[in-house]
């Protein structure tokens, strides 16, 4: 029963993550590092998981959803290697093996979801022209929301009810020349990630910014936090900056 449980957990986590629903906080939460800590809870080894979910993490630094458009569902990666690392006590490296192909298959997924979707979005069209506007939540919110939790909770809460097994036979029946193609994808993606953010941070206007939090953390070493803290503030002070130039002009 416990089982059964964590599975639906874990189904309903990778739903909130995913479903789009209050999309700022789905936007956060779908993030590995978030969900590992998540399951963790839910299976009882919050550091597992924090370490697992980070690790994962690591692929999808930098990463663009241009257009909404995902190049590898995160949280879909997440939510099926986590639970399988935290119940068989598999490394952090194993997991992301794991998680690679998932990743993957999560774009199919979201193109599911899109499909169908796109049947309410015609008949939210169809209200509007007939002035029936007390139902276009219902269809262009509330359904496709539930639509949704059938496409996202149903094989994640399938995969971690079976088990390890299942996801070997998913992933067995994948052809073996994708999988080291994909595993060797996913191997660059942290350095991928890493590029990305250095090119950002390599702008000339943002050097400075780069070059007194580099000296700040190397004088008294603070935590990851508290450099989050300090470049939050320094970016609301460049802010107020620019929003008074503008206002001077």
């Amino acid at each position: 029963m416990g089982s059964v449980i964590s599975a639906a957990l874990v189904g309903i986590t990778y739903w909130i993550s995913m479903g789009r629903a209050f999309y700022y906080f789905s936007f956060a939460f779908r993030k590995p590092v978030v969900i590992g800590v998540v399951i963790g809870l839910i299976y009882g080894d919050v550091p597992i998981g924090l370490v697992v979910g980070a690790t994962i993490q690591l692929m999808y630094m930098g990463g663009i959803e241009a257009g909404g458009n995902i190049p590898s569902d995160q949280g879909l990666a997440a939510c099926i290697a986590i639970p399988v690392a935290i119940i068989n006590h598999l490394d952090a490296g194993t997991a992301v093996a794991i998680a690679v192909p998932f990743g993957v298959l999560g774009v199919l997924l979201n193109n599911i979801r899109r499909t169908i979707n796109s049947l309410f979005s015609t008949r939210v069209d169809a209200l509007v022209e007939d002035e029936k506007y007390d139902l276009v939540s219902v269809f262009s919110f509330a359904l496709p929301w539930a639509m949704n939790f059938i496409v996202y909770f149903v094989p994640v809460f399938i995969a971690t009810l079976l088990g390890p097994s299942a996801v070997q036979a998913v992933i067995n029946v994948i052809p073996t020349w994708i999988m080291n193609g994909l595993a060797n994808a996913g191997n660059m993606l942290p350095a991928l990630g890493f590029a990305l953010t250095l090119v950002i941070m390599g702008k000339k206007q943002y050097l400075p910014f780069f070059v007194v939090g580099f000296f700040m953390f190397a004088i008294t070493g603070f935590s990851m936090l508290t450099g989050a803290i300090f470049a939050l503030c320094f970016a609301l002070i460049a802010n107020l900056f620019v929003q008074h130039e503008e206002v001077a002009q």
